[in-house]
């Protein structure tokens, strides 16, 4: 019996190692699964697997359109980051970091905040040293250990006395070990710039175009296509030389690293003169003292993401991914965003709903004169034996509809034209179809306020018969009625004859409804680059086309976000939305985003 009670024993390191692949695929792929890499060697074999297997999936999930989206509610997270626009993010090992941003009220943002990957919760670094200013659409690239923070601008504060944007040219370094900034002295610096690109090769961080401000277009703002290099050792900057054709001046484009000797330069624009919105393509090549560039030609523009300008593009394997509208609201909404966000064109309505202007339409005032034979007048005033019938009867309707003419005075209408005004009256004049229509309804208004009236004069009565009854005398010896209710009923009758119909009441004015609007989704746009690759010397890249319809989860369209690839998952964070239909004016904090939100590749099951 001890023979197979041990032999029953068994522990996780007799599980095969797809299985044991398989649950660490369920922790998340940073602190967590480094830490399984120091239990063993084979659980350091099975964990890098992982981590192989989870960046090969992501790049399959990508170029098939088949990603799974997550989503972080910010008050899910105490303390949470702000809410924000154009900031800066880079991932480091486990976190992600992200500095600086702004809002459409003027407000900048020089705050660092820290993501935990891990356990999925912010963490705001109270650093030391020189802070950077207030600033946004900087760059912040990732150098060993330390965040290189370069450029930005402010925007101008609603006060008087400052009306001109701010831009800076400085260089602040973060020390993720020692918690500190630092501000850099560099030599021959760029003139203060904005919205440009950095990337990092080898011990050089390469900067091209954005918005400049030098002295020599007299610190009048303008649009780049220099290139900058900071050698960071030695902190000293120089202008590269580079060959030409070159890219057009512009701002917000993406700049992705293809190798150690190679960047993809995707999308941009240019809104200063004359609005161009750039899709074009350009890699440069960096050997030599003159670097090349060389314009590629761009396949299927018909699936490209629209306005890459603002949507940033993010490398993943041999795919670039940009977020944008998907293509079935491409021609529904309006876009807020252009070069800069404004909020004077929120209080600029562009014309009333058709429900709106048909409610303004019913509040008209009606025309209540009396219409007979489609002539107009007012009814003579009848007799007292006439109105008594009337009271007897249940409708008592005026005009051809019930077979009788009325004879009597007629008071004329101003308006009424002399060959209107000699129609002969009766069944076989002739009318248009409007007015037939325009004399029912006018008839069944009437009538709906004469038994109204007849039901306010028998309602008297009644009330008229029992106010006295304590001192009236007995009914059964005199069966005719009183004196004083045959008086009281001529009156009743005589005022209710002379007063005028009561319009319709007006129905007490409900809330409306509120209904929900349809509002665009994100949708991912897929630009393949093998061709470009891995020793590839082809001349294009094309865009793959993309899934038809909302994908489950995507959050709402937003613009000026920012994009990073973490270990085996695309995230994004922050923006402002770009549809104003769904913007509630009175908050302009529900314009801007402190969301994450997270692509996936599907989990894999046994």
């Amino acid at each position: 019996m001890e023979v197979i009670h041990e032999s029953l024993q068994s522990s996780i390191h007799d599980l095969p190692d797809e299985v044991l692949e398989f649950i660490m695929g369920f922790l998340p792929p940073y602190k967590d699964l480094q830490n399984c890499m120091s239990v063993c060697s084979r659980w350091y074999c099975c964990a890098q697997n992982v981590l192989r297997k989870t960046s090969i999936k992501l790049v399959k999930a990508v170029g098939e359109f088949n990603i799974l989206w997550k989503n972080i509610v910010p008050t899910e997270m105490v303390p949470t980051i702000t809410k924000r626009f154009s900031h800066a993010a880079c991932v480091i090992d486990n976190s992600m970091y992200i500095f600086g941003g702004c809002t459409t009220n003027a407000t900048s943002f020089n705050d660092l905040w820290r993501f935990d990957l891990s356990n999925r919760h912010w963490v705001r670094p109270l650093a030391t040293g020189t802070y950077p200013v207030p600033k946004a659409y900087t760059s912040m690239v990732h150098y060993k250990d330390c965040l290189i923070v370069f450029g930005g601008w402010t925007y101008p504060s609603l006060s008087q006395y400052y009306q001109n944007v701010t831009m800076f040219n400085e260089i602040h370094f973060y020390s993720v070990d020692t918690n500190k900034w630092m501000l850099i002295n560099a030599t021959n610096t760029p003139p203060p710039m904005a919205g440009h690109s950095a990337c990092v090769k080898g011990d050089e961080m390469v900067v091209f175009g954005g918005l400049v401000m030098s002295a020599v277009q007299n610190y009048q703002i303008q649009c780049s296509n220099d290139l900058w290099v900071l050698d960071i050792p030695s902190l000293s900057w120089r202008k590269q030389a580079t060959t030409k054709p070159r890219p057009s001046p512009r701002y917000a484009q993406s700049l992705i690293t293809l190798d150690s000797e190679r960047l993809m330069l995707l999308g941009g624009v240019q809104t200063l003169h004359n609005r161009f919105v750039y899709s074009d393509c350009w890699i440069l090549t960096m050997k030599g003292p003159v670097w090349t560039w060389n314009e590629v030609i761009v396949k299927n523009k018909e699936w490209a993401s629209a306005n890459i300008w603002c949507n940033p593009a993010c490398r993943v394997g041999d795919k670039v991914v940009s977020l944008s509208r998907s293509r079935n609201g491409w021609n529904t909404a309006k876009p807020l965003v252009t070069s800069a966000v404004r909020l004077a064109a929120l209080s600029r309505p562009e014309g009333a709903p058709v429900s709106v202007r048909v409610e303004q339409s019913l509040q008209r005032p009606l025309d209540r004169d009396q219409n007979i034979n489609g002539r107009r007048g007012v009814l003579p005033r009848q007799p007292i034996a006439r109105q008594a019938q009337i009271n007897n009867s249940n409708e008592p309707v005026a005009g051809p509809s019930n077979g009788q003419h009325l004879q009597g005075p007629r008071i004329p209408n101003e308006n009424i034209s002399p060959e209107r005004d000699n129609a002969v009256p009766g069944p076989s004049f002739e009318r248009s179809g409007s007015a037939l229509d325009s004399a029912k309804r006018d008839s069944l208004r009437r009538n709906k306020n004469k038994n109204k009236g007849m039901k306010i004069v028998r309602q008297l009565q009644e009330a008229n018969k029992y106010r006295m009854a304590a001192f009236a005398c007995d009914s059964s010896t005199n069966n005719a009625a009183p004196e004083n209710d045959l008086i009281n009923q001529r009156q009743i009758a005589h005022l209710e004859n002379r007063r005028e119909p009561e319009p319709d009441p007006i129905p007490p004015r409900r809330q409306p409804a509120v209904k929900k609007i349809k509002r665009n989704t994100l949708t991912m746009h897929v630009l393949d680059i093998s061709s470009v690759l891995d020793g590839n010397s082809y001349n294009y890249v094309s865009w793959l086309c993309p899934r038809l319809g909302e994908m489950r989860g995507a959050p709402e369209e937003l613009v000026m976000y920012s994009l990073v690839k973490g270990n085996g998952e695309l995230i994004m964070f922050g923006g402002v939305h770009n549809d104003i239909s769904i913007l509630n004016y009175s908050e302009h904090q529900s314009m801007y985003s402190n969301s994450l939100h997270f692509i996936a590749p599907p989990r894999d099951i046994i």
